[in-house]
């Protein structure tokens, strides 16, 4: 039986992992060769299959929302940088503050960290009307990046954008309000990547669960 080709391949691969996805070639590399799956994405963006949108980056859109064609997802996007190039992304100390509630302010543009190289990432809208984008991704310290759960993640990179001179009770009572007791429970597989200040309070939020 005559092999498919590539492209009918990449166009399997792409139907497999749904309508929203973001791919880049390394998802395809047991396809083909290199210059057969490079041609084989041009030729599905020509037919407007899926949508380049910068940075060797492919977008599955979503046809049938009630607005029409959908964006590419932020959370998507970093998946597939940090497939594509071996590295950890998580979120910035700002942005963890605000998601657990140590402060209210909202980073006005998307940054992040990694275990990669700093650089911004630029993005072409697929919608018209819409703007580029571009994500900043900010290289740090590999020990930061060591937390085993998100939630763990989230909450020492909170509490270090705050401070521990700067940490009060208020805001003590604020994060245990958000934080549901299977959160709290699971902040302790993190206690041996935090400081040792995070770390008593992790423990004292895990203890509330128990």
């Amino acid at each position: 039986m005559k092999r498919p080709s590539v492209e009918k391949l990449v166009l399997a691969r792409i139907e497999e992992r749904g309508r929203g996805s973001v791919l880049t070639p390394r998802d395809f590399r047991d396809l083909g060769s290199r210059g057969a799956v490079a041609l084989a994405l041009h030729r599905l963006v020509k037919k407007e299959v899926v949508r380049n949108i910068g940075n060797g980056l492919y977008f599955f859109p979503d046809l049938g929302g009630m607005f029409g064609e959908s964006s590419p997802f932020e959370e998507h996007i970093l998946q597939a940088v940090a497939r594509r190039d071996s590295i950890k992304i998580r979120p910035t100390h700002a942005y963890a503050a605000n998601v657990t509630g140590l402060t209210t302010q909202v980073p006005t543009r998307p940054a992040y960290q990694t275990d990669g190289r700093s650089r911004k990432l630029r993005l072409r809208a697929t919608i018209p009307g819409y703007k580029d984008r571009v994500i900043i991704l900010r290289r740090t310290s590999a020990r930061y990046m060591n937390a085993r759960t998100d939630i763990g993640y989230l909450v020492i990179q909170g509490l270090r954008d705050q401070g521990r001179k700067d940490f009060t009770k208020e805001e003590y009572m604020a994060l245990s309000r958000k934080l549901p007791a299977a959160a709290k429970r699971e902040l302790l597989q993190d206690l041996d990547t935090a400081p040792a200040w995070i770390a008593d309070i992790m423990r004292r939020l895990a203890a509330e669960a128990q």
